[in-house]
This record gives C-alpha cells, structure tokens and sequence, in this order.
C-alpha cells in the first residue's frame, strides 16, 4: 500500500531455530506374509486374510480398548486404472480384549462374530521376541472389497491412536482376477504415503478427507470438495463479483454505471467491467487506479466500497459505494481477497466462493503482472526470477541475481554518491540513492527480504550454484539453460531470467560463500505483503551500489491443486536533491520473537520495550506476527523499564498505533517526523502483541497437528478439538475426546501456538524506520 513501511531488514541474521517443531502422526512400514480377498461367491462369502510377517515396529503402544483403531484397505487396478478404497472402517473398543497378565501385556485381540464394521471379524495385534505380528480377517456382506478386475497394487493401512502401519503388495502375486486377489512375501514399501486419501486426516495434495465413501457430502470420494448445493455456480472469483456486487447491488443497473460511458465514465456491465476497471486510471484521482493489482487500499473501486461498508468518506474522494446500500463485510471481503490476489478474470481466488455465497471451482495459484520499470532516469528495476511452488506446498528459499548499471546509462551523475559499499562486486566505488521503492510479488507469498551480498566473492564463486535462466514460461527456448549474469542487458543493467541455483534455506543461514554473513547486515527491501509502495520521510535516503549481487530469501505457500512459481520485482525512485540529506536506519526488533506460547482455545498478550538511540528521528512504526496475531499496540515514551513477557501494557494516553490484521498490518507514517533526545526513559516505546489461538468461534482456527503446513506440536501437548473436554490434555488419546464413551469421533489434534519461521508459527516483532 502507500505509505507501507519495509521493516524486516535484519531478518537475515536470525541463528535462532525454535525447538517446537514435532512430527504428526507416525507410520511405519511393515512387510506382509499373505493378503487374500476373495469376492467370488455370494456377499455374505466375501473374505479378507491379512497376516504381516513378524516385525519390530509392530509392537502396541496403545490400548485399542479406549484409543481409536482403525483399517483402511487401497487398490490400484493394471496401468493405473480402476484406484479405489474402502471407507475408513473404525472398529469398536468394546469388542477388544487385552491378552497375558497383567491385561495387554502380550498384545490385544479384536473379536465381531456379527463383523459389523466392515466385515472385521477378527484382527489379532501383539509383540514378540522376534517382532510383533498383526492379523486381520474379515468376511460377509459388510466387507466392502469388490475385486473388480486385476490390481497392480494393494496396500493395507492400520491405525492404533496416533501410530500407522502400513503394507503393500504388488511384487510376489498369485492370483490377480476379478474376484480373487492373492499376493504373498511383500517386502515393506520404502515409506508409507505422504498423502493417503481416505484415512480422515488432511494432508499436502488434498482439498478434504472425511473416510467416507459418501460423494455428496461436500468432499468426494477423491478427497476433492465436492459441489455446492443451493448456491450459484460460476467459473472464476470475477463472474461471481459481477454477478453478486455489480449486478446483486444495482452498481451495473442504468442509473449508476450501466451504461457507457456510465457515470465516472465507469461501465459495470458485464461486457465492459473488467477491461474499465482492471491497472485503470480512476478519474476521481487520475493518479491513482480504479483497481491497483495486489493492493485494495491503493485501488479507487475499493476505497469506495469499503467506505460504504464501515460509513466513512473515500481517501480518494467522491462519494462512497454503492449508494443503494453498501456491501456486506463478507462481500467486501471477498473484493478484497480478489484484489490482493492479483485481480484476475480468469481465475479462482481461495476463501471467495464462502464470502460470496456462491458455488466456484477448486482455487487457482495466482502470479501476478510485473510492474513496468521506472521511467528512464527516474529510477531503475531488479527482479528475482520465478522458483518452482508446487501444489500445497510451503517453502523458504534463497537465490541471488547480479545487476550492473555501469553498463547502462540509467542512473544520472546527480543520484550518485561516492561509498564503500559491497566494494568487492562495486569496482566503480559509487552507490546509488533512493527515496522510493515499490517491491511487488506474486500473492502466494509470505514474506521477501532482500540482501545486498557485502561479501568479497564474485558471482563466479561456486557456493552461489550454477547460474541458469529461470522463466515463467516454461517454454522458453532457454529455460534452464546456463547463463552468464555480467552479459547485462544495457537497457535493463542485469541479464534478464539470469539467477544463481534456488536454495532452500529459513532466513538464508549458511547460504552461499564463506562470507555470505556479510549480507546479513545489508538488507535494504522486502514486505510481508505482496504489494509493497513506500516513499521515505522528505529528505531520507537509501543506497544500494552500481554494481553487486542481490540475495532474495523468499517464503511461499502454495495451498491449491495447481504448481506455480514465485517471482518479485523491485523498483527504486532515484532521490533527488532535496532527498539526500539523511539515510535511513531501519528499526527491526526481534529480541523477543518466538516469546509466544498460547494454549489451544486461548489467548496471551506479551509486552516489551524498545529505545530509539538519541537524537534519531522517528517517522514510520509497523509491526509482524503471524495468523494468531490478534492485536499489535505500541505506546509511545515515556515508559519505564521492565522485562519481556512481564511487562504491562502502556499507558491509555501513550497508544499511538494498534493493528489488528496480522497480514496487512497497520504502517503508521509519522509525519512531520519526531526526534527523540533525553532521559532513556523518554525515549522508550513499549509494545505489546495478543495472540488467540481458537478462543472464541470467530478466531483464527486452533492450531493443529494434523496441518500438512504446520510445525505441529508433541503428543504431551495436544488437547481436545471438539467435545465435552475440548482443550483438555488427551496425551494423544482421539478416544479420551470422544463426545460419549467410544463413540470413535474424538480427535486430539489441537497444538499451543509457540513462536517459530512457519506460517503456524509465531513472531514478535518490532519495526520502524527512523534517520
């Protein structure tokens, strides 16, 4: 947005790694004696034999007689074809017994005469000297295996609690018909599934999995969502605004902008309302856009849309809309969603088709347009190149480019300042200066912070990885190709699609050569947002050199069904003369960052202080946290001293920013500037970040373990999701959570949000810009 503050520089010199990270459910493969499914005769003949060969890891760690058991059972027909499963069948706790004296000691028995579940009748699961065994049989109209044809593979699944076992069988197969499938000796598979559709836990590549077999419940037997019912359909985010905003609240009817040229010379028709609105002058405020791509708050159509929503005046004038009545909170949202995505025609955008009311297909990955570089003596552009984010992904990379614009007669003498910056890539021993910068990416991202390499190592170093061309296009005659990034195109000052190998790192520790520290105190851009335009206080600068290596360290999620890429671009407004008086320091406070701790189903509020040096100038403060970050206040001096994690929060008549949107934070632009001297005590803001972990309906969700993207947490520290002991401590017991004794829905999932680099993770952050 404008007026936005970078303020992660620093990020880099990060050494800290949290200690919550904890493995989700374990699995185990285990090798299989014999598999039998017999579906020749009649139903009530159906059978299954399962027996695994003896192995260590099946031992029982738990009680199937109050902890949930459960067996899934996996086919994949000849060349691929004809995959299918059974539901997630979940055997009754009552019918185990515990085997030896004491109960358990030698293992458990499962005995349905009825076979009720599934058609389970027995399964028998015990340790032994040699290693443990596992037995499953099951027979009758209930077992719902039909051996359709010949298989390729077959895989069973078992559950006991939190542990999975699983086998398959595919290699030593004597009979494989329909009907009859017989498979002996199965060696145990290199690792179980990452993703196993149909065991009732969402995992990386699925958009749902409820175990069941049931295609018109919202999530199909694919583990996709499935379609709405009683709503609207449409193909894309954009048909669904038309037709519920333009056309739901008379914005497109004759009298307002149906018509052309329409009032505002704006046309919502469906015909014209996209091409009028979309990277479009506004002629309210020629200088801004109707709709700025990747940022609402910069974008005219929802300025007046949101101030119709809260009953405000439009920052960019005029009057709000629509004058009819304004948009629901949820509507507007979904504008928003849609904006901050990029605006695209063509595409879905996650979380509308809920806020709309309507019915869209699964969303897309969104990349965004590049922003044309500054006007020729104005300023110049850099660009990190397109790395690889496949489908529900998360990721954290670093990568370098080089740029040289010596080689180019983009930057005046008037913008150049004699400096000893990164001197080992700058032999022309000058810097540039800048007022502005516009960072924009693609809206898959987290956060960016970018590096200037200070380090004496060329480009040419081999701890950078080999240099190949990186294109959005995949079909681009030299996608992967070698390249070479001092061939500089004179027009641009770097070789475009040129980039060192990607990497992935957290916060780029112990990426690239021996002296690639250096970088770390050299950051001069990023955002937490995908659109990013700030312009420093009247007579402040920044500098980067004319020539040198630029370190992106790039975090991205990609939560769709769709790869994608993730690209930056960054622009630099030279500074002019009145603008070069003062440079900028960035206020980057992380003494306390992985200070949160927050209970399921609760919340926490942790304060700390910060003291700008004397004699600075203060004229921008923001702040970080993640999803949990409910409420991030800062007061202003004086404050008095206090340690961090006790401190109270500041006095009522010292508040001077609170933000309660952790992913567009609040940045506060301080204007005129304030410049602080004195007393320590007259110089010391305080600060105070309120986490909620799932408190009340409308928080942000509870953490949980189960999250594919999450760090998830040990099993002495998960509570009850759901139930009469919701948030109480389960030990990793899904039965103690269940709603009545052995009702087998209990889920002991929920995790403490603790501080750490992932997106359910945590921070605590400071920041500010001051000269």
């Amino acid at each position: 947005m404008r007026s936005t503050l970078f303020l992660l520089t620093g990020f880099l010199v990060l050494t800290l790694v949290p200690d919550n990270a904890e493995a989700h459910d374990t699995a185990d493969p285990i090798s299989g004696k014999i598999l039998k499914i017999d579906t020749r005769k009649e139903p009530a003949k159906h059978k299954l034999t399962f027996v695994s060969s003896k192995e260590v890891a099946l031992h029982p760690n738990h009680d199937p007689r109050t902890e949930t058991t459960q067996v899934l059972l996996r086919w994949t027909g000849q060349s691929g074809a004809g995959a299918g499963r059974t539901e997630l069948i979940t055997l009754d706790p009552a019918k185990w017994v515990g085997l030896g004296k004491p109960e358990g000691s030698k293992g458990y028995k499962y005995i349905d005469k009825a076979a009720v579940e599934g058609g389970v009748k027995k399964v028998l699961f015990k340790p032994g000297n040699k290693g443990g065994l596992l037995k499953i049989l099951a027979q009758g109209a209930n077992f719902p295996w039909e051996v359709t044809g010949a298989n390729d593979s077959a895989w069973v699944h078992f559950r006991t609690e939190d542990e999975w076992f699983c086998a398959e069988f595919g290699g030593d197969v004597k009979k494989n018909q329909a009907g009859f499938y017989l498979a002996k000796k199965s060696l145990p598979p290199a690792a179980c599934p990452a993703q196993t559709c149909g065991n009732a836990i969402l995992e990386i590549g699925e958009e749902c999995d409820d175990g069941n077999l049931t295609n018109d419940d919202g999530c199909d037997n694919d583990c996709t969502i499935g379609s709405c019912v009683g709503q609207e359909d449409y193909d894309t985010t954009f048909e669904a605004i038309q037709a519920v905003v333009f056309d739901g609240y008379g914005c497109s009817s004759v009298v307002c902008h149906g018509s052309s040229p329409g009032q505002g010379l704006l046309d919502l028709t469906p015909a014209s309302a996209y091409t009028q609105l979309y990277d479009v002058l506004a002629t309210i405020s020629p200088a801004t856009k109707r709709i700025e791509p990747g940022e609402p708050s910069a974008s005219v159509l929802y300025d007046k849309l949101e101030a119709a929503t809260n009953s405000t005046l439009p920052l960019f004038g005029g009057s709000a809309m629509p004058v009819g009545g304004a948009l629901t909170p949820e509507h507007l949202e979904a504008v928003e969603l849609w904006i901050r995505g990029g605006a695209p025609d063509d595409l879905v955008v996650e979380g509308t088709a809920a806020l709309l009311g309507t019915c869209l297909p699964p969303p897309d990955p969104l990349t965004i347009e590049p922003p044309a570089p500054p006007a020729p003596g104005s300023g110049v552009q850099l660009r990190q190149t397109p790395w690889a984010l496949p489908a529900q992904s998360e990721n954290e990379i670093c990568m370098a480019t080089y740029f040289d614009f010596t080689a180019t007669s983009l930057v005046p003498a008037s913008v150049k300042q004699a400096c000893s910056l990164a001197s080992g890539n700058n032999p022309s021993g000058d810097c540039i200066l800048f007022h502005r910068q516009l960072l924009l990416q693609d809206p898959q991202s987290h956060h960016s912070i970018v590096h200037l390499y200070e380090g004496g190592q060329p480009w040419t170093d081999p701890k950078w990885g080999a240099w190949t061309y990186k294109f959005q296009d995949q079909g681009n005659p030299l996608q992967g190709l070698p390249c070479d990034p001092s061939d500089v195109d004179p027009a641009l000052g770097y070789n475009p699609g040129c980039s060192s190998a990607v990497t992935p790192s957290i916060a780029c520790i112990g990426y690239g050569p021996t002296d690639a520290s250096i970088f770390f105190a050299g950051g001069f851009s990023g955002s937490q947002e995908p659109f990013y335009d700030y312009e420093f206080a009247d007579g402040a600068y920044d500098r980067i050199p004319m020539s040198g290596i630029v370190v992106w360290n790039s975090h991205a999620f990609n939560g769709t069904q769709g790869d994608s890429t993730m690209s930056q671009y960054l622009n630099l407004d030279f500074a002019g003369p009145t603008d070069q008086a003062n440079q900028v320091t960035q206020i980057f406070d992380i003494d306390d960052i992985f200070i949160a701790n927050v209970p399921p189903f609760e919340t926490r509020e942790y304060c700390a202080n910060y003291v700008i040096p004397s004699g600075r100038t203060l004229f921008g403060l923001s702040s970080h946290t993640h999803r949990f970050g409910k409420r991030f206040r800062i007061w202003e001096p004086p404050n008095s001293s206090c340690s961090s994690g006790s401190c109270p929060p500041g006095p009522a008549g010292q508040l001077v920013y609170e933000s309660s949107s952790y992913s567009d934070p609040l940045q506060l632009v301080i204007d005129p500037p304030i410049t602080y001297t004195g007393s320590t005590t007259n110089r010391r803001f305080r600060f105070c970040s309120e986490y909620d972990n799932g408190s009340t309906p409308s928080s942000p969700h509870v953490k949980l373990n189960s999250n594919p993207l999450g760090s998830g947490c040990g099993v002495a520290a998960r509570r009850c999701t759901d139930g009469p002991n919701k948030g109480v401590l389960c030990g990793g017991s899904d039965s103690f959570c269940d709603t009545i004794p052995r009702a087998a829905d209990g889920s002991c999932d929920a995790c403490p949000a603790l501080g750490g680099f992932t997106t359910e993770d945590e921070m605590f952050i400071l920041l500010g810009a001051y000269y």
